[in-house]
């Protein structure tokens, strides 16, 4: 019998922290396009909005280069917090911002270009506070697709191409599956649900990111990580 001591998995390295940052960069990028005519996860898409847009209306383009700058700002903002760092918490308030945001946004929703401004520095910070967060032992890409999709196709066809490593491949090939599955699923949920309740639909961002700090927290603490995962 192995009794050999597992490794205990960082909490952002699970699987259900990795469904939840996806889902939230989907509900993300479809209420911002819906809302702001620009994507706030997704920079790379901005940037083709740009280019491709730019004898569009001058106020969307605005927005777009506001995201661009303002969620390199954040990121940043969240390079100077990893820095100062003495336990596990930072990651807590790298994402408290963003969960605030999208409370607020509701109940005072006016103003685009500030809050196109506030949505992308918090989402900035948020990207960083995630950044080479795996899926179990899998690298991916927190909060957008297109990496994890290529990642997916790539699992699925070696499952299927090279028999003899089924068993290895086959969680990998699952787990990119899911991560894809919650970044549709929360552009579905959220883009529909914007439909009839229009701005309140964010608060759907600020319930996955509650779940998020509530388990990364109680993770941590259940397996006194505060120290050990910084």
């Amino acid at each position: 019998m192995d009794t050999t001591k597992q490794p205990v998995l960082m909490p952002q390295d699970t699987r259900i922290m990795a469904l939840l940052l996806g889902a939230v960069g989907g509900c993300l990028d479809v209420f911002s396009h819906m809302q702001f005519s620009t994507l706030i996860a997704t920079q790379t898409g901005n940037i083709l909005l740009i280019v491709a847009d730019w004898d569009g209306p001058t106020v969307k383009t605005a927005y777009r280069i506001l995201s661009l700058v303002f969620f390199t700002f954040g990121f940043i903002l969240g390079i100077l917090l990893k820095e100062q760092a003495q336990s596990s918490h930072w990651r807590t308030w790298g994402i408290l911002p963003l969960t605030l945001i999208t409370f607020l946004f509701p109940f005072f929703h006016s103003h685009y270009f500030i809050w196109v401004i506030l949505f992308a520095t918090s989402t900035g910070m948020v990207m960083l506070t995630y950044t080479g967060s795996k899926v179990e032992s899998h690298p991916y890409m927190i909060m957008m697709t297109s990496g994890n999709y290529r990642k997916m196709v790539t699992a699925w066809y070696e499952y299927i191409r090279f028999k003899e490593r089924r068993h290895i491949i086959q969680r990998q090939a699952v787990n990119y599956s899911m991560i894809v599955a919650s970044f549709i699923g929360g552009v579905i949920f959220t883009g529909v649900l914007t439909r009839f309740i229009h701005q309140y639909a964010i608060w759907t961002v600020t319930a996955i990111l509650t779940i998020i700090i509530v388990h990364y927290t109680r993770y941590n603490r259940i397996h006194h990580l505060e120290q050990k995962n910084i």
